[in-house]
């Protein structure tokens, strides 16, 4: 039934933001709306100054002590709207500070030269761009830090999609100033089409009643009506109108002292969407701080009611939001979601055991067919099932979502989701596989994980011995395919690794699993649905490990075995972790890419959309005779002393 419901939402968001690329409101058509808007509201704002008359000088102080948060992605449309708004404006903020989000390596390159520009457009205004460093955007985290930076009296918040109307912070100031500074004070809002937005939240969101059931009870919250039901601006800001009783969004602020908490944030960061807000405009109801509409105008580039990258985001932050006002008890534990793909699998189980070994509290989920291999490694390790298959590559990210809102809506869930796969691309933040799930669980990116080995048994030991008598000790294991065809080592590549681990006396053997094709130019295979502890006592009667960017790969990192590591689509930069493990005496030789279009991490090449393999893949055949000659001598200090413990070649 929650699949159904889930599915539905699904559809329905499809549907609406289908429309909305169907019917794009014309910029003739919200600038009439807007027009008639500020016509309404220029007639309130006339009687709102004469019962509230307010000197220029107070105005202008007022607006020097002020700082505006704002993110900016590139090409940071909502950041030059505002400043352009901003520079409309008959006053000047003080500070404007801009958290750059943007996917980008190096940092603030992209944002330098829109600086500059915004600059010289805001002569009177310090521009403060704040560094958002983590892979996932979330916007109470983002809004928090660049709190950290802004250093005025009075603190406004635009977020991410939102430009004053003109004359906006000049009525945001003076109602926050007619007020005596007791109040928070927050924007009306127009959408993309210029008509006027619901600003509060929905009865149902902040009733406190417990939740039947999560996601039938947040169905109809997740879809807010987003057109106030009443169009008169006048009548709303009438004198005798009462405070507003919270809000979902919306241009708002104020004195910094009842904006900031004691840790001087303002969001809760277990929230991941813009939901925030309205969470904070609850609690500051919670604290007896007033809330006032002020005769001003914001306009909103999203038209929808939240800045949800996937519907699972939004359907957590309403369940959250209204789990806090019903008093659930909801622990601080971290709930890592990582449900399928080997590879990802053995390294999340490695963050997590670590985590849990430094006295977090961390709970891991997969899927229901790869318990086995979490509890090969670490069988105390907290663990539940997410009933979702063992993806294909192309099937990844639907299922991941399916995940992500399988695990949010457990009743027993925490707030604080962890993601195994990052929704913005390694390649544009430069961060490393191991290094993203290192940030989701709260760790610092320099942490080095404790090899946690699977325990084998004297069967397998048995099992290990039988399988290699036929092949002897001088052995090199190779791991060929990966998820997909541009993942695997093309045939030629292969045949020319065979013919160079032949030259060296050692016997090539083909390992993976039952599924995979055997290959004629080695020596042997052994096929096998194994659990890593049989893999290990396998792989420990062999000279060193070959292979992909594959689970094999990071398995022959823990295990700290030789290895030689082979990546075209994919980078070692984003996907090899041998770096990121203790125990490092024995070398890998990384066999990098040759090709400028790496990583483009796709499916089929863009390159040469005739070939089935990445023409990215190469061997240094220099490297690999330093490597494959030292593998004949014996003991751990003649491997330091000929190899270094990791050899890059190539990009």
């Amino acid at each position: 039934m929650a699949d159904t419901l889930f599915k539905r939402g699904v559809r329905r968001v499809i549907r609406q933001v289908a429309s909305s690329l169907r019917t794009p409101a014309a910029p003739s058509v919200r600038e009439e709306a807007l027009g008639r808007a500020r016509a309404t509201l220029s007639g309130v704002q006339g009687r709102f100054d004469d019962a509230h008359p307010i000197t220029a000088d107070t105005l202008v102080r007022a607006a020097k002590e002020s700082s505006m948060i704002v993110a900016g992605f590139t090409p940071f449309p909502n950041v030059a709207m505002l400043v352009d708004a901003l520079r409309l404006e008959r006053i000047h903020l003080g500070e404007l500070v801009i958290v750059d989000a943007t996917a980008e390596e190096p940092r603030l390159v992209a944002i330098r030269d829109h600086r500059l520009a915004w600059g010289r457009r805001l002569p009177l205004t310090r521009i403060v761009v704040v560094p958002y460093a983590r892979q996932e955007f979330r916007f109470a985290d983002a809004m928090n830090e660049g709190m950290r930076y802004a250093s005025g009296k009075y603190i406004w918040i635009a977020g991410r999609d939102l430009v004053p109307v003109q004359g906006c912070f000049e009525y945001l100031l003076k109602a926050m100033l007619a007020r005596g500074e007791k109040a928070v004070v927050i924007s009306e809002l127009f959408g993309p089409d210029g008509q006027r937005m619901e600003t509060n939240l929905p009865s149902a969101a902040t009733s406190g009643r417990p939740l039947p059931g999560a996601t039938q009870s947040l169905d109809v919250r997740l879809y807010p009506s987003s057109v106030s039901p009443h169009n008169d601006l006048a009548a709303d800001f009438a004198e005798s109108a009462p405070p507003v009783s919270n809000f979902i969004r919306g241009l708002f602020g104020g004195p910094r002292s009842l904006i900031a908490d004691k840790s001087n944030g303002v969001f809760d960061p277990r929230f991941i969407t813009n939901i925030a807000v309205a969470d904070y405009s609850l609690r500051l109801a919670e604290g007896q701080v007033n809330i006032y509409r002020a005769p001003a105008a914001a306009w909103s580039q999203r038209g929808e009611p939240t800045d949800a990258g996937a519907p699972w985001e939004a359907l957590h932050d309403w369940r959250w939001l209204i789990d806090r006002r019903a008093e659930h008890a909801k622990s601080e534990r971290i709930e890592l979601v990582c449900p399928f793909h080997r590879g990802d699998v053995v390294l999340a189980t490695q963050v997590a055991a670590h985590a849990v070994g430094l006295g977090k509290l961390v709970r891991l989920h997969v899927a229901r067919g790869l318990m086995s291999w979490v509890r090969d490694f670490a069988p105390d390790l907290p663990l539940e099932a997410v009933d979702v298959p063992i993806a294909s590559a192309e099937d990844t990210y639907p299922l991941l979502l399916q995940a992500y809102h399988a695990v949010s809506q457990r009743p027993d869930a925490s707030p604080l989701i962890a993601r195994c796969h990052p929704s913005r691309s390694l390649s544009e933040t430069g961060l490393n596989l191991v290094e993203y799930m290192l940030e989701e669980v709260g760790l610092p990116l320099d942490t080095l994980l404790g090899n946690i080995e699977p325990l084998s048994t004297d069967e397998q030991r048995r099992v290990a011995d039988e399988l290699m008598r036929e092949f002897g000790s001088n052995v090199m294991f190779v791991h060929p395919f990966g998820g997909w065809s541009l993942k695997s080592i093309p045939p030629h590549i292969l045949q020319e690794f065979a013919q160079h681990v032949h030259e060296h006396g050692f016997k090539l053997v083909q390992i993976g699993g039952a599924q995979d094709r055997r290959l004629e130019c080695c020596d042997g295979a052994i096929l096998q649905n194994f659990l890593p502890s049989q893999w290990r006592e396998i792989l420990a009667r062999g000279s060193a490990l070959s292979g992909v960017d594959s689970w094999t790969a990071h398995f022959g990192a823990i295990l700290d075995i030789p290895q030689i590591s082979f990546f075209g689509s994919t980078h070692p930069k984003h996907v090899s972790t041998k770096r990121f493990f203790a125990k490092q005496t024995r070398p890998n030789l990384v066999l990098g890419p040759v090709v400028n279009c790496s990583p483009c991490n796709s499916l089929t090449c863009i390159s040469f959309p005739d070939r089935d393999y990445c023409t990215g893949y190469a061997i240094d055949a220099d490297a690999l005779h330093q490597f494959l000659s030292a593998l004949g001598c014996s003991g751990a200090q003649m491997w330091e002393r000929r190899i270094p413990n990791e050899m890059v070649f190539r990009k």
